[in-house]
Order: structure tokens, then C-alpha cells, then sequence
């Protein structure tokens, strides 16, 4: 094609045939995409080529821009995982105009056609170039670099044919861009092309075997990412399987390779922990955790894994120098990761989050301090903003419980319903959004008295179970916090008429939440038998309730804690066997209460006797082993 000519065809075809494109571009920017994408538009586009000389004479300027125009938005249109001619066609047009009209080339196409140019049309030096640019992206936080690199590996896949060797890495770094860039932008169709692609490119189990692992490690990562994106289990499972097959197969430890293998292991353990509630996960994750950050030297995918098998590890179990370590590893990470790398506000939001768990001296005003400046560089609108803010509006108003600030907990509510109004309902932090938003609007009611405030948390609480599944840990959490917001609101004498017996209802059902953590079990059965003594007037339920409990003890100080953590545990409930007793004799069975007795008051007595049975020696051999037959017993008792 010669070089476009600057002004318009004078043809009444030639300026018949660019409007209807111009119609079809017009009606696509309107939302209507079927307007490009059907055959007539190819049609239409090819008479408008012929009637200006197919490129044998000079070509008016509209019509370059037009064409190149029209094969870029289908490019844009067309699935992320198929094959697109759109794409060399739109760059032939645009490559030309380039030449005297830079200015009217999209940014997206210019980089496109330097980084092209810049390769010499070398297959194997575009692919370099593509993966350059996703290194970029990442450090950089640019959805453009991002873009780029998809479109130059989409190009030079036009050249490589199904089944050619080289097909199997070119639809692996595609893959692992499209799962990118659906984290950055939160677009469905991007993480569903990421995984077409990442399963199209594992290629016969017979192939290379470094090949196979890799491809199989971008398959797992893909279904993962998309699983956080759509909450679908089945994504969630069969990611982690294949994660732990590879992780497993791969022997050379000395290979960059295997630490990114345990990290992405590591990380979808603790998803599937958060939907199962199965404790071994987190042991297997912190365990795996470990072993990526010591492979690594510290990278930062295998620092953040870590610490959220910590934190994990400690809501379940209570262990604080779980949540220490947590602390001090995030901290870490975001030290030396780069400001504008894009794990950088997750660790940042991550460290603001476990202070605020820890609220110790100090820790609540770096955590708000921290906090503001993450929103000062995360705009509305980031994928990140809704965890920022959920976060620092959560510290916001830990502290004001502490201090009394009421701008705190004015700051704090607004910051937590802009993250929930920013979640698409039925992802699986809306849940937990809903739930922050019920104690938000519950301490709003408790300063200000105003009923509208006690309603509007119910409202949100019930939601925030009602989207929980069964299993979830964090399902007991939240029908305790319902429960608690029933009773209040009973008291206030503004029982909508059954909140006394749907509270307890929640209560018991929350204390035999079998994966929930303990301490939120025992409360839960512990509030429930005094509800149902004082409000239902029902001993043998109450009995029930704080039998529950009793027997809940053991493992709420359960032989994995240092002994210190484990008084400490037990402290919280020191009058719980005594109420068990007298609700005991209450109903009139003095042998529930001697047994109750017995139990509640030597926790620690019982387990140091047990401990005699050998696991002292072994302790001195292989604490290790010690710890897991013991985390293993408290699962099982």
C-alpha cells in the first residue's frame, strides 16, 4: 500500500461505503460490539478497499484510518484465546499511518508497532520483548505495558500453527499476562481466555518434562487467579491439585523455577483453607511457605504467602507468635518491594490489616498512618482501592474503640461502605465487607442511639451470612455477629419478633461450626447458654450450650501453644466451668456437674499427664513432629 494521502476520496462509493463503517464504529463505542464483529462489516470494509485501489494507488487518509480503526476494535472484540487476522490487519493500516500521522495512532498501537519494529519481526525476539514488557507491567503497575505484551504475543502466534513446538511457550506467557492483567482490571473475560489458553499450551505428558511442569504451573496459576475473581470451587481445587503435583515432581531444588512452584502452592492453600476450614491446609501452606521464602532468598509472591498462612494459622489457633511473625514478615516485603510494583498496596494493606489484629502500643496509629498513605496512591477505581479502604477504615475504627475519636469512626464507616459499594455482590470478600459494615453501623448506634443505624446493621450482618457457605471459617464469626446484633436490638425494644429465639439459634449453630476457630466457638456456646437461661428460660439448653463449651477448652488451649499462650487462652473463660455447674445442678444432675467440674478446672493437668506418655522425650528429639502430632489431636479431639 502506498502512503496515505492527506486528503478525502472524492468517490460517492468510496464515501458511501466509509460511512456505514463509521456507523458501525459509532454504534460500537455506544456498547454494541455485534456491530463490528458481523460478516457484514468484513464485507462493507472489503468493497471500501477495492473501490480505493487495494493499496495500488495512494490511499485517502479517512480510509486508512477508518480500516485500521474498524480490524482494531474487532481485534479488541474477538476472544483473548483465539487466532486474529484483525490484529496484523489493523497494524498494516496503522504502520502506514504512522508514517506522516503519528498523531493519529492510539498509544496502545505505537507501542505496539516500536516494540514490533524494534524485534525486526523476530518471532523469538518479539516473544523477548513481550515478556520484557510484563516484567514492566508488574514493577511498574501498567495496564499499558500489559496490553502491549498481549499484543505482541498474540501476534506472533498467528505464526506459530497448532501443534509446532514453539506453540506450547507462546500460549504460556499469554496466559500468565491474561491472568495478570484480570487481577489489575477485574475483567472476567481476560482470567476465563487466561485459562483456555494456559490448558491449550500443557503439552502431551510424553514432552519435555521441564516444558510440561511450566505449563501446568501457568494452568494452576490461572485457574487460581480466576477463582479469587469468580469464587468458583471448582477453579479453587483443581489449581491447587495441579500446584501440588508440580511442586512434587520438581526434584532440582536449585532451579529458580521450584521456589515459584512452592510459592503458588502456598498461595492457593490458604484459599482453599478460607472455603474448607480443613486446619491441615495451613499447616501444609505455612510449611510450603517456608520453604519457597528459603528457596527464593525472599521473593515477594513467597513473603506475602507466608505471612497469610500466619495470620491464618493464628485466628484459628490463637498462637501469637504466629501473628508476630506475620507482622514482621509482611514488613519486610513491603520494605523492599518498589513502590510502584503491584503487590505493593496488597503487602502494604496486608501490614495495616495485622496491626490492626494485633492493637498493641502503637500499632493502631501506624496501622492508620500507613493506611492513608496506601490511599493516596490507590485511586477509586483500582482493583486495590476496595481493600485499602476496607482495611483502614477497619483500623479507623479498632482505635476508636480504643481512644474515643469520633472522627475515627466517622472516617472509618465511610471508608467501609466505599469497599463494599466497590464489590460486585457475590464474590467472596463481599461477605466479609457486609460483615465490617454491621460493626460499623453498630458502633454508629452505640454513640448515637439512632434505631435506623441497629436496623441497617442487622440488615447488613444477615446478608453477610446469608452469602457465607457452610464450611467457610469465617461462618460462625458471622452468625455470632448477628446473633449479637439480635440481642442488642432486643434490648433496645426493637425485637422485629423473633431475634430472642434466632439468636440463640445462631449461637448454637455457631458453636458447632467444626472449622471455625475455637475461641469463636466457645463464645458462641458460652453466649448461647446464657441467652437461653436468661431470655428463654430453658436449663437443658443452656446445659447443652455450656457443656459445648466446657468441652471446647482443651482444644482452645490446645498442646501446639507455648504454655504461656495457652493460660493465656484459658484466662479469657475462667468463669465458664463454674457457670456449667450450676446450670447443672440448675437441672438437677449433680453428675454432669462433678464431670463438668472436673473437666473445665484441669485442662492443663490432663494434658501434662498425657504428655508423660512419651511425647516429652520425643519433644526433645523432634519438637517438629511433637507439634504436628499434637495440632493433629486437637483437630481430631
Amino acid at each position: 500500500m502506498s502512503a496515505a494521502e492527506p486528503e478525502a476520496a472524492d468517490d460517492p462509493v468510496v464515501g458511501e461505503l466509509t460511512s456505514q463503517i463509521l456507523r458501525r464504529i459509532e454504534a460500537d463505542t455506544n456498547g454494541d460490539a455485534a456491530a463490528v464483529l458481523d460478516d457484514e462489516t468484513l464485507v462493507v470494509g472489503r468493497r471500501l478497499w477495492e473501490a480505493v485501489g487495494s493499496g495500488e494507488h495512494p490511499v485517502p487518509l479517512e480510509t486508512v484510518v477508518v480500516l485500521g480503526t474498524l480490524h482494531w476494535l474487532r481485534y479488541l472484540r474477538l476472544p483473548q484465546d483465539t487466532d486474529s487476522t484483525d490484529l496484523a490487519t489493523a497494524l498494516h493500516f496503522y504502520g502506514r499511518l504512522s508514517m506522516n500521522h503519528p498523531e493519529l495512532v492510539p498509544r496502545r498501537i505505537r507501542a505496539l508497532i516500536e516494540a514490533t519494529e524494534a524485534a525486526q519481526s523476530n518471532a523469538a525476539a518479539m516473544m523477548s520483548r513481550a515478556d520484557d514488557l510484563l516484567t514492566r507491567a508488574k514493577g511498574n503497575d501498567d495496564i499499558v505495558l500489559a496490553d502491549t505484551a498481549i499484543d505482541i504475543v498474540r501476534l506472533v502466534r498467528l505464526g506459530v500453527p497448532q501443534g509446532h513446538a514453539a506453540r506450547a511457550r507462546v500460549q504460556g506467557l499469554l496466559a500468565v499476562a491474561l491472568s495478570f492483567r484480570a487481577e489489575r482490571t477485574g475483567r472476567p473475560a481476560d482470567a476465563d481466555a487466561a485459562v483456555d489458553v494456559a490448558r491449550d499450551a500443557v503439552p502431551p505428558k510424553e514432552a519435555d518434562a521441564d516444558s510440561y511442569r511450566s505449563a501446568r504451573s501457568h494452568l494452576s496459576t490461572a485457574l487460581i487467579s480466576r477463582y479469587k475473581l469468580t469464587g468458583e470451587f471448582a477453579d479453587l481445587t483443581e489449581g491447587v491439585e495441579l500446584a501440588r503435583t508440580v511442586a512434587g515432581e520438581s526434584s532440582n531444588e536449585a532451579d529458580p523455577s521450584f521456589a515459584m512452584f512452592l510459592s503458588n502452592l502456598a498461595g492457593g492453600l490458604i484459599n482453599l483453607y478460607k472455603v474448607t476450614g480443613e486446619p491441615a491446609l495451613l499447616e501444609e501452606a505455612a510449611q510450603t511457605g517456608r520453604r519457597a521464602v528459603a528457596q527464593s532468598s525472599g521473593s515477594l509472591s513467597a513473603l506475602g504467602n507466608l505471612a497469610g498462612a500466619l495470620k491464618a494459622r493464628f485466628e484459628l489457633f490463637s498462637r501469637r507468635a504466629d501473628l508476630d511473625e506475620a507482622i514482621e514478615v509482611v514488613g519486610r516485603a513491603a520494605q523492599v518491594c518498589p513502590p510502584r510494583h503491584p503487590d505493593h498496596r496488597v503487602l502494604v494493606a496486608n501490614h495495616v490489616d495485622l496491626l490492626t489484629t494485633r492493637a498493641g502500643p502503637g500499632d493502631l496509629d501506624a496501622a492508620v498512618a500507613t493506611g492513608r498513605r496506601l490511599l493516596d496512591i490507590t485511586p477509586a477505581g483500582h482493583p486495590d482501592r476496595p481493600q485499602a479502604a476496607a482495611n483502614v477504615g477497619l483500623a479507623l475504627r479498632t482505635r476508636y474503640a480504643q481512644t474515643g475519636q469520633s472522627g475515627d469512626l466517622h472516617d472509618g464507616t465511610a471508608l467501609e461502605r466505599e469497599a463494599l459499594e466497590a464489590v460486585e455482590p457475590g464474590l467472596p470478600r463481599w461477605a466479609a465487607l457486609s460483615s465490617n459494615m454491621a460493626r460499623a453501623m453498630t458502633e454508629r448506634f452505640i454513640a448515637h442511639g439512632t434505631p435506623s443505624d441497629l436496623h441497617e446493621a442487622c440488615r447488613f450482618a444477615q446478608a453477610a451470612v446469608a452469602a457465607t457457605p457452610h464450611g467457610d471459617p469465617s461462618r460462625a464469626r458471622r452468625m455470632q455477629g448477628l446473633a449479637d446484633l439480635l440481642e442488642r436490638r432486643s434490648a433496645a425494644g426493637l425485637d422485629a419478633g423473633t431475634d430472642v429465639t434466632d439468636a440463640l439459634r445462631l449461637w448454637d449453630e455457631s458453636s458447632q461450626a467444626a472449622a471455625s476457630p475455637v475461641r469463636t466457638r466457645v463464645r458462641s456456646a458460652v453466649r448461647g447458654g446464657l441467652w437461653a437461661m436468661t431470655e428463654i428460660r430453658d436449663p437443658e439448653q443452656a446445659l447443652g450450650c455450656f457443656t459445648r463449651a466446657v468441652e471446647l477448652l482443651d482444644r482452645l488451649a490446645w498442646r501446639g501453644l507455648e504454655r504461656s499462650d495457652q493460660e493465656r487462652a484459658l484466662a479469657e473463660w475462667t468463669g465458664v466451668t463454674t457457670d456449667a455447674v450450676a446450670v447443672a445442678l440448675t437441672c438437677g444432675s449433680a453428675e454432669d456437674g462433678i464431670r463438668l467440674a472436673e473437666q473445665g478446672r484441669a485442662v492443663l493437668w490432663s494434658q501434662l499427664l498425657n504428655d508423660r506418655t512419651g511425647l516429652a522425650e520425643l519433644r526433645s528429639r523432634a519438637p517438629e513432629l511433637v507439634d504436628r502430632l499434637s495440632r493433629i489431636s486437637a483437630e481430631l479431639g
